[in-house]
């Protein structure tokens, strides 16, 4: 199912209408309170990857380039053109897999290339409310998620950078004032660099964060680039070679990018992570959380205590993931960390909790002795995302727990003072010292960012 007849518009056109006529007072109440909670946690997303690797290697380099100093990479003591300065900060927000997740339109995360184009721009206008930032933010989350959702067919692209590129240019361009017609262009003119592959997670690859950085780069240079007058395809999204028809092939359905338009902002949607990695794993690591209270094994010596787990999945898990020879049992390096589900289960159960320090832990000899006792079982009628874990103890005691929904999401929201929480845990990671006091103000300004005067504020705290 495609969507739309042959008289339709092409999405680009509705799309650029839609984010050029919005304006603040338009939004919900729920799309603004979930478009705060979204830049809180890409925020502390981008503090907590500051020292992630790969992160030092990319600004040595955009220091080399040097050029106008327009905008600011938090943290870094670095000013560079407003796309090198979004190309960093989304990059450092998305290197821990901590970032926001649509979980039904494959796992996209919208948010961090969304908001480092939006600060990055936000320097480069004089004038610039939070209001202005919090409407802009809206408008990329609600674009890239729709997007994302009209995809029915898994090609293997990364959608965090393939699609989100587009809600990146809509968030930039939102805040530059384009008209209907330059936004169609700088749709235009993101798609002819849109891309994004997700060989780079099966590889283990820098470039799976990388990507989240090009997406943001290239939205704010497709922004300006419009705002000069240059023009882009005009059929984006639906043309003979446009986004879809090229990129998605027999895979898509254009009614889900215009299904409700206006009235419902996609923002509301999204899940935060309470864990950094991958989502399809996050529902097993809650499950191992789970069985790591009701076996209170805090006191079974750090895993030592632990005979045997066994996981039950079904075949494409256990192929890939829980197999003897799978290498994703042993991780080398923290990328591979963040998708391997036998080291994220037995960090789980070693230390009761998935945290930033946990996942980069790769050669922790506690967590993988714990590995080396996980047995995998195939269960050929297991639906996808399903699992069961199974805990038995040195002692006798054992236990077992099937997956439920994954925590994070709208139905099993994490809430304020979880959000909170892991922003301070974010910071307390980043590359350089931030003090309480500074984090709480932070925490403040971002709750009441609609109110502030100058949303560069944000950017100066944290620079």
């Amino acid at each position: 199912m495609r969507g739309g007849g042959a008289d339709a518009p092409d999405p680009a056109l509705t799309l650029a209408e839609h984010v050029c006529r919005t304006t603040f007072a338009d939004l919900p109440e729920a799309a603004v309170t979930a478009t705060k909670r979204d830049i809180l946690d890409t925020l502390g997303a981008m503090l907590g990857g500051s020292v992630a690797p790969g992160i030092a290697e990319l600004a040595r380099l955009v220091r080399r380039w040097g050029g106008r100093e327009e905008s600011t990479v938090l943290l870094l003591g670095l000013k560079a053109p407003a796309p090198q300065a979004a190309l960093l900060n989304a990059t450092m927000g998305h290197a821990l897999d901590f970032d926001d997740t649509h979980d039904r339109a494959g796992n996209i995360h919208p948010g961090t290339s969304t908001l480092a184009a939006s600060l990055a721009v936000a320097e480069l206008c004089e004038a610039v409310s939070g209001r202005d930032v919090v409407l802009a933010v809206t408008l990329g989350l609600d674009v890239s998620c729709r997007l994302a959702l009209a995809a029915t067919v898994d090609r293997g692209w990364h959608r965090t950078a393939a699609f989100g590129i587009f809600g990146a240019t809509a968030a930039a361009g939102k805040l530059l004032g384009l008209s209907v017609e330059q936004m169609v262009n700088a749709f235009g003119i993101a798609y002819s660099q849109a891309a994004g592959n997700r060989q780079c997670i099966v590889d283990g690859a820098l470039t799976k964060r990388l990507q989240a950085g090009q997406a943001a780069s290239a939205a704010v240079f497709s922004a300006l680039l419009a705002r000069e007058g240059f023009t882009g395809a005009r059929e984006v999204f639906a043309g003979r070679y446009g986004f879809f028809p090229m990129y998605q092939p027999d895979g898509y359905d254009l009614s889900a990018i215009t299904d409700g338009l206006g009235a419902m902002f996609r923002g509301v949607e999204l899940s935060f992570k309470p864990y950094p990695c991958g989502r399809p794993h996050h529902a097993i690591l809650d499950t191992a959380l789970e069985l790591y209270r009701t076996l209170d094994l805090a006191t079974a010596n750090a895993g030592a205590g632990i005979a045997e787990v066994i996981a039950t999945t079904n075949p494409r898990t256990y192929s890939e993931q829980l197999s003897p020879d799978s290498q994703r049992r042993r991780p080398s390096q923290v990328v591979e960390a963040q998708f391997s589900v036998p080291f994220l289960v037995a960090a789980a159960l070693v230390h009761g909790r998935v945290g930033i320090g946990e996942v980069a832990a790769v050669d922790d000899p506690r967590v993988l002795a714990v590995v080396d006792r996980l047995r995998g079982v195939a269960r050929d009628d297991a639906p996808e995302g399903w699992a069961r874990l199974e805990v038995r103890c040195t002692d006798g005691r054992a236990a077992s727990r099937e997956t439920t929904s994954p925590s994070g999401s709208p139905e099993k929201p994490l809430s304020d003072v979880q959000l909170e929480a892991k922003f301070r845990d974010c910071a307390a990671h980043a590359v350089r010292p931030i003090s309480s006091q500074v984090v709480g103000y932070a925490i403040q300004l971002v709750e009441h960012l609609e109110e502030a005067a100058d949303a560069t504020e944000l950017v100066r705290l944290l620079a």
